[in-house]
């Protein structure tokens, strides 16, 4: 798919609808994972986040750093890291009922965790500038029409010299059958890794509670390992690490994580990228 002609369709159109379908589910999921996420972050030091990934956060001294997350959900890898040590934590998203949950359990633990509703792309100019470290999480990137402008926009707030920290589900995966396709044998290429339009769908979005509940049409674009590297690099970021994991973190390909193990024949599933500003 074309960043300059994204099926004839603007990017306002594409968040639009996903931001009502994430609507939509968030109820469901907040039923399955709620009530447990609030009692567990009742203790002030709990964290949601494991190694491999922490191994990497301790590599960029993240304490006492200003965090912009984007693409939140429901705050709880945020405010993990703002029980860790982290600076001024904001999180952003466009689900209206997830930013709803995550201030109310910011409120409730004592975590001083800001989160913002807002479509990513119409982030305000006052936070131009302002983080040391944007953090991207598991399930991101594909909600993103636009890559380029996406992270224009991660430029646009970060200080000249912040980071970028990723930690995201491997496109390797996008040609896979996921869990719920049991038809289809694990390992199994099903779609193409070179995708050009986005998928749409309305069913599949209940990754907590694993109902199936609709929504209303959403839109998620695979992007390739090289257009993400080099709408990072044409913002003028350098590419400091880049890991690839053989483990799933989607919740939705553990049927494929295991056959490849069984099979010894383990494939990228997940992967971290850290880059860096230059203040030249």
């Amino acid at each position: 798919m074309k960043n300059s002609d994204i099926n004839m369709r603007s990017i306002k159109d594409y968040t639009q609808s996903n931001r009502m379908a994430w609507n939509q589910i968030m109820p469901a999921h907040q039923k399955a994972a709620r009530a447990r996420l609030d009692e567990a972050f009742k203790n002030s030091s709990h964290s949601v986040i494991k190694s491999p990934e922490m191994d990497e956060w301790r590599k960029l001294d993240f304490k006492g750093k200003d965090i912009a997350h984007l693409c939140c959900n429901n705050g709880i890898e945020l405010m993990s890291l703002k029980n860790m040590g982290a600076g001024h934590c904001v999180g952003f998203d466009i689900c209206d009922l997830a930013i709803e949950e995550a201030q109310h359990r910011a409120m409730t633990s004592n975590n001083e965790c800001q989160f913002v509703c807002t479509d990513v792309f119409d982030i305000s100019e006052e936070y131009n500038s302002t983080f040391d470290i944007v953090y991207i999480t598991i399930g991101a990137l594909g909600w993103m029409p636009d890559i380029n402008a996406f992270f224009k926009k991660v430029k646009d707030i970060l200080k000249p010299t912040g980071a970028i920290f990723i930690y995201e589900i491997h496109p390797v995966t996008e040609m896979l059958p996921t869990d719920g396709d049991h038809e289809a044998h694990p390992l199994q290429i099903m779609e193409p890794y070179f995708k050009n339009e986005p998928y749409e769908d309305t069913a599949g979005l209940d990754y907590v509670g694993k109902t199936d509940e609709e929504t209303s049409t959403r839109y998620w674009f695979v992007w390739k390992i090289s257009d993400i590297m080099m709408a990072i690099i044409d913002q003028g970021f350098n590419i400091s690490r880049f890991v690839e994991y053989s483990h799933d973190v989607s919740e939705m390909h553990s049927r494929n994580q295991e056959a490849s193990k069984e099979a010894g024949i383990e494939i990228p599933m997940s992967y971290i990228l850290v880059a860096n500003g230059s203040a030249t």
